[in-house]
């Protein structure tokens, strides 16, 4: 599952697992003086880790560590080979839940601390296949513990229908190229986002009520870009891997998992997403799934209007697991 060495880079110098690697992943670490419990968090697509870095400041001061990398073709990581918004030429996706086991092994060699992970939209995604796949080798290789799972603007998609999708995917991939934009493909995922919030202000509206934070994100070069035809490809078919019954089940049951979500998220269907990936969890034999949806929250809850709130729900759910 595996195969590969990657060097890791932090924010503040090389922390490298060897010389010899085939990808560079950058991340950051926010450290409090004693903590008490790792959080470790999966960016969305077309942006970066640095973006919860309030959240990070807010935990760190109830003795939480937070860390966060830039996945492949995002943040530094995609402009350091230049690659930004090109998940990678075959095979991407696998590649790139594989680097969280390299980068959690990694820094679970610095940290044996109790571990969460969250994962928001499509790092929500990615948090949910790393736990279909790792935590048992992760406790027997490095003794450590997962103990929680959030899940943040999130969703639930059968596998037949991601698999039909990735048709429409591959089609273009084969029209155009593995490293062009399909406007097809960007159109079938976002076109009807903005619908319900007309008259709108801009085109990412549907990310937040805060003006400020929709701002910042369409002037930020690292966010909002139009990932690749291959990058489209190998994502869809990662999700139509995720969704199946089989792997659902390899989820520990005895996981906890918070899931949370605007009751206006477009990624999520309005809540309806959401609440079918609540069942499936259940229906997977996953004992505790709690779920918060927020009252005309849109996609970025972490960054609305009310993120205060937000926020003390999320370390009250943290503090119950702890």
């Amino acid at each position: 599952m595996h195969s590969k060495t990657i060097d890791i880079i932090s924010s503040t110098g090389i922390n490298g697992t060897g010389i010899n690697g085939t990808g560079i992943i950058h991340y950051h670490q926010w450290l409090p003086e004693k903590p008490k419990a790792w959080l470790h968090i999966m960016h969305g697509m077309a942006e970066h880790s640095a973006r919860y870095a309030d959240l990070a400041n807010f935990l760190n001061q109830q003795d939480i560590l937070v860390t966060a990398n830039d996945h492949r073709g995002h943040g530094l990581t995609g402009s350091a080979d230049n690659s930004l918004y090109h998940f990678g030429d075959h095979n991407s996706w696998n590649q790139m839940v594989d680097d969280q086991w390299h980068l959690i092994s990694f820094l679970s060699q610095q940290h044996q601390l109790p571990l969460i992970i969250l994962g928001h939209s499509m790092g929500s995604f990615m948090a949910t296949r790393f736990c279909q796949l790792y935590p048992a080798q992760l406790h027997q290789q490095y003794n450590q513990k997962l103990i929680g799972l959030i899940l943040s603007g999130s969703n639930y998609m059968p596998s037949a229908a991601c698999k039909i999708i990735a048709g429409v995917a591959w089609l273009e991939r084969a029209r155009l190229g593995g490293r062009s934009i399909s406007n097809l493909l960007e159109q079938l995922s976002f076109g009807s986002f903005n619908r319900a919030f007309k008259p709108v202000r801009t085109e990412k509206d549907w990310l937040s009520k805060d003006h400020t934070v929709v701002d910042n994100y369409i002037d930020d070069p690292w966010c909002g870009g139009a990932i690749t035809t291959q990058s489209w490809y190998d994502f869809i078919h990662g999700l139509a891997d995720i969704a199946s019954p089989q792997s659902m089940k390899k989820i520990d049951s005895q996981l906890p998992v918070y899931l949370f979500s605007g009751q206006q998220d477009p990624v999520g269907g309005n809540g309806r997403g959401v609440l079918k990936l609540q069942q499936v969890l259940v229906d997977a034999g996953v004992s505790q799934v709690d779920i918060k949806l927020y009252f005309q929250g849109r996609h970025e809850m972490l960054n609305e209007t009310n993120r205060v709130d937000v926020y003390e729900d999320l370390l009250n759910w943290l503090n119950k697991i702890i």
